[in-house]
């Protein structure tokens, strides 16, 4: 009979692995399997058995019954909800919350040889989901594809913190690793490939999580008496993040460097005759030029109609105004919005500008610096008040701003799980100018979302369940713990990374995974 036990464990256990290595591939290219995943993981649970032991474990570790109450938070909220239709697929994205980390907390710990397997495959489908996004945006792109074509199973800002958890991966394999330690050059070679992917996807948030993650950890390792060569990594960290800091403040002093337009002085007509139209007061630039300055509307659209089949006042492959795209492509290339400054453009031009790029360095996309440009463009138009929409860090300007409204006006208890799009949207109709419906979104700010749906008590609560996670010990001082969970928290600060299925999913697996699963604690 014992024998019999020990080897229905057993079987558990190699399904519960198995089960784990199919939602590692699952989060890197398909939602189904992970849902198929969590189901079979929840249905292996119950099936096998151990409730009193299991039981012992939840209620030894307050961090499982925490992010439990976090789900059950969201069901309390139906009390002073509206949208109810809304509020249910809220909580169904949610049920990870439930099932995860009970499933993970409180089921034996796997063997250190199954514990790599999961890493492997984790990295192996890591490593795959990079070379067919490489493949995609440098060999079967055209010049001036978004860039966002490197990430096509999922979103690129979910797919660079995935990214980053799979940087920290690979160098644990390299240093830790008991049965694979003859490939240790390839584990570090993976490591730095997953770091120049990360850098090409060009995500922000992935770039800055991953980063602050990383130098706090080697800060970590470097503080630590027995490690050799501290004060070199410290002075290392300290003249990356300086030279960092460097560029950006050049870029800066780089784009303000604008050409300042006399109206005494400047032509006042076009070659061709024409009036020069001027709006200085509007202070959209490109490359250091104004947009709103010698424009001949006349003749643009004119000598515009006879090299495009794109009408003037029509819209480009992205649905924007072109003509607003041909003034800010003219204007980034130092010309005027002529006939003259028409016929100066190149056939690469035309169509740049049908395919909606708006600056001709943008046709260099994969350039860190032009990333760079577009933040700080995006910054200086919604500081002098133009309309951010379709700008994605300028949105996220526009939507802490409305949420912060929307969390003071009901501080208290929130909005309810299912009516924080709708105090959105109301707030959109009192803007000063219109935003389109499709970019009428939420917080973009998962501690705002929190407050604005819970009020300021379920937010405290919720950053409270964050950090419980260091009261389990010794996994918490675990390297792979501390840099996923840095990547995590950041991450939440310009996304809602808790508001869809698969971020929830890669939230709290690699959480929990990293927290109770993994056999070896280094400190």
């Amino acid at each position: 009979m014992q024998k019999y036990w020990s080897n229905k464990a057993i079987i558990h256990q190699n399904i519960f692995t198995g089960l784990l290595i199919l939602i590692v591939i699952g989060m890197q290219f398909s939602h189904f399997l992970v849902s198929i995943s969590i189901i079979t993981l929840s249905a292996n649970y119950l099936l096998e058995g151990n409730y009193i032991q299991k039981l012992k474990r939840i209620k030894k570790n307050p961090v499982i019954i925490l992010f439990v109450g976090l789900f059950f938070l969201h069901i309390l909220g139906l009390l002073w909800t509206a949208d109810f239709d809304y509020a249910s697929r809220d909580i169904q994205i949610k049920l990870p919350l439930l099932a995860v980390p009970v499933i993970l907390g409180s089921s034996d710990q796997i063997s250190k040889r199954q514990f790599e397997w999961v890493i492997l495959f984790f990295l192996a489908t890591s490593l795959a989901s990079s070379i067919v996004g490489s493949v995609i945006y440098f060999i079967l792109s055209q010049p001036g594809d978004d860039y966002r074509l490197m990430s096509p199973f999922m979103s690129h800002i979910r797919l660079s913190l995935m990214m980053g958890v799979a940087v920290f991966s690979a160098f644990y394999m390299s240093i830790k690793s008991v049965h694979w330690k003859k490939f240790k050059m390839i584990f570090i070679g993976l490591g730095i490939w997953f770091i120049i992917y990360l850098f090409m996807l060009r995500a922000m948030s992935g770039i800055v999580a991953v980063s602050t993650a990383g130098f706090i950890l080697l800060w970590i390792i470097s503080s630590q008496k027995e490690f050799k060569y501290h004060k070199k990594i410290k002075l290392g960290i300290i003249f990356l993040a300086l030279l960092f800091m460097g560029n950006i403040i050049v870029q800066i002093q780089s784009f303000y460097n604008i050409e300042e337009v006399d109206l005494n002085t400047a032509d006042t007509h076009s070659k061709g005759g024409e009036k020069y139209y001027f709006n200085l007061g509007h202070k959209m630039v490109e490359n250091g030029q104004y947009v709103h300055a010698f424009i001949a509307p006349e003749e643009l659209k004119a000598e515009w109609n006879k090299r495009s089949q794109l009408d003037f006042d029509g819209l480009d492959a992205r649905g924007q105004n072109l003509s607003s795209v041909l003034s800010r492509y003219l204007t980034s290339k130092n010309l005027r919005k002529d006939k003259e400054g028409v016929q100066a453009l190149t056939d690469l031009d035309i169509w740049a500008i049908e395919n909606g790029i708006a600056n001709v360095r943008f046709l260099d996309d994969k350039n860190i610096n032009t990333m760079i440009y577009r933040y700080i463009w995006e910054i200086h138009n919604y500081s002098t008040g133009l309309n951010p929409q379709g700008n994605s860090l300028g949105q996220r300007f526009l939507f802490w701003k409305v949420g912060t409204r929307i969390l003071k006006d009901n501080w208290l208890y929130g909005v309810g799980t299912g009516d924080v799009q709708e105090h959105f949207n109301v707030q959109y109709q009192e803007l000063p100018y219109i935003i389109k419906k499709k970019y009428q979104l939420r917080a973009h700010n998962q501690y705002l979302t929190m407050g604005i749906t819970f009020g300021i008590f379920g937010l405290i609560y919720f950053i409270i369940t964050l950090i419980s996670g260091f009261w389990v010990k010794p996994n918490s001082s675990s390297y792979l713990f501390i840099g996923s969970f840095i990547i995590f928290a950041v991450s939440m600060l310009d996304e809602d990374t808790l508001e869809t299925q698969f971020g929830v999913t890669y939230a709290v697996f690699f959480y929990f995974f990293f927290l109770f699963q993994q056999p070896d604690s280094e400190k």
